[in-house]
């Protein structure tokens, strides 16, 4: 996955100064589901109006972490699903893109109403 241009400075500014900002505005973490690469903001090629959904992150491991429970949207459009996004809210006008990646394995949305499912696990997100 990708760190966000939003994200990159702010933590090279807590490991290489003393800034105390916070990283993020939030301690929940919410994916987006996109057709293409989202790019450094997050909101090239969205799966059209399927809105966020929570994903729970464990604790990380080395430089690693990944989700610790299912976590599932509905869709509300159609679409091959090839990337994801992560972000520190639902709203993009009051949230932050913080990383994003290609999927292992695309997922077809054939209908609206098809629900994307993460499994235990499904998500994982490396720092190195």
């Amino acid at each position: 996955m990708t760190i966000s241009n939003y994200l990159e400075p702010r933590i090279l500014d807590h490991i290489l100064t003393s800034s105390t900002t916070p990283f993020v505005t939030t301690t929940d973490i919410f994916a987006s589901l996109h057709t293409g690469d989202p790019g450094e903001t997050g909101t090239a090629s969205p799966l059209a109006s399927t809105p966020r959904f929570s994903v729970h992150m464990g604790v990380a491991v080395s430089s690693t972490n990944s989700n610790d429970t299912t976590a599932s949207v509905v869709c509300s459009a159609t679409g091959t699903v090839t990337f994801i996004g992560l972000w520190d809210g639902t709203s993009t006008a009051l949230a932050n893109h913080l990383w994003s990646g290609a999927l292992t394995a695309s997922r077809v949305v054939a209908n609206v109403g098809d629900s994307v499912t993460l499994a235990v696990n499904g998500l994982t997100v490396t720092l190195d």
